[in-house]
């Protein structure tokens, strides 16, 4: 079975990884993966990095699988956090990242890592639609906001993917190496790019539908959807299609 790295990228989340990180680790030490887990401090300030080192030495004497914090000493953004652990894979042969929040069960963390694991060679998406029994739980206004978003991505990039911007996907660690030089976009839209390279590499990408509940603390802000607009395009017009 191949090794797994999770990366959980972290910003200021003093508040809100304790009530997620403990139930993962342990999680994911009955589930018999070999897994690796990673918090990721993007630059959050000197207490933050130095509360994130501590605890997770305290969390890593508890549980095997956790291991000291990497402590980026500037902020590069979600996907600048995700892909600074990914450039230190280890001996891991497939990388995965989840958002802090715990917006995305432990037990379905298992899932979408168990998924990669059965196909090497392919990428794992998890997906927020409601699909094959999952319940998906987040406000009315973020609701209409993430489908308007989504059918923004479909229109500029056709993907055949439902959901790019779910915080829990998996990706083989030699697909990412190969295009790891030409990724430029680490903040709003990172997914996209993450995905298009994927695709347009040839590398097939599995999406599985997950329970998923929405956080408190989000770090977006009113203006952000304009932003995530803007990127998609900027994305659109330096990409081109997907399709080879």
């Amino acid at each position: 079975m191949p090794a797994i790295l999770l990366a959980i990228p972290c910003y200021r989340e003093r508040e809100r990884l304790p009530s997620f990180l403990p139930g993962l680790a342990e999680t994911l030490a009955e589930s018999g993966l070999p897994v690796m887990i990673r918090a990721v401090d993007d630059g959050s300030g000197e207490a933050e990095r130095a509360w994130l080192a501590e605890y997770t030495e305290e969390q890593g004497r508890r549980f095997g699988n956790v291991e000291a914090a990497q402590l980026n000493p500037v902020n590069l953004g979600k996907g600048g956090a995700v892909y600074s652990a990914w450039d230190r894979p280890g001996a891991a042969e497939v990388l995965a990242f989840v958002d802090a929040d715990g917006a995305v069960p432990p037990r379905e963390v298992v899932r979408v890592l168990r998924e990669a694991a059965g196909h090497p060679g392919e990428a794992v998406f998890a997906v927020r639609t409601g699909e094959a029994g999952t319940t998906v739980r987040r406000d009315l206004r973020r609701k209409v906001a993430g489908q308007v978003f989504r059918w923004i991505v479909r229109w500029h990039f056709r993907f055949p993917l439902p959901d790019t911007q779910c915080g829990c996907k998996a990706v083989p660690a030699a697909a990412f190496a190969a295009f790891r030089p030409q990724l430029t976009e680490m903040r709003f839209s990172f997914d996209i790019e993450l995905g298009w390279h994927l695709l347009r590499g040839g590398t097939p990408i599995r999406c599985l539908p997950i329970d998923w509940t929405e956080s408190p603390g989000s770090r977006l802000q009113p203006g952000s959807a304009f932003a995530m607009y803007r990127s998609v395009r900027r994305l659109r017009k330096r990409l081109g299609p997907w399709q080879p």
